[in-house]
């Protein structure tokens, strides 16, 4: 193979120096300096591509249990332990 037949693997191959600047405007006033994304024009700080969710799915009734501590069986585990101490404390 000589290297006048040789062609680019990647013709279609995208140039990073034709993305222009993100231009969101920054806490201190300006315009953020990072280059924007292909499809918003924002750059991944202000609204770029998204990393996906961060949790599993929760079932829909389940969805706004972040903790824990409403549940069912912790509000019983609750009223159970403060039936015992008042108990405790009425047999002093």
């Amino acid at each position: 193979m000589i290297k006048s037949d040789h062609q680019d693997h990647a013709p279609n191959r995208f140039d990073f120096n034709t993305l222009s600047l993100c231009g969101a405007k920054t806490r201190a006033g300006g315009s953020c300096k990072h280059k924007g994304n292909i499809r918003n024009g924002r750059c991944k700080l202000h609204g770029g591509k998204s990393t996906g969710p961060k949790k599993p799915a929760c079932g829909p009734r389940n969805a706004r249990y972040t903790n824990g501590l409403r549940t069912k069986e912790a509000i019983t585990i609750r009223k159970q332990a403060a039936y015992l101490r008042q108990a405790l404390v009425d047999l002093k």
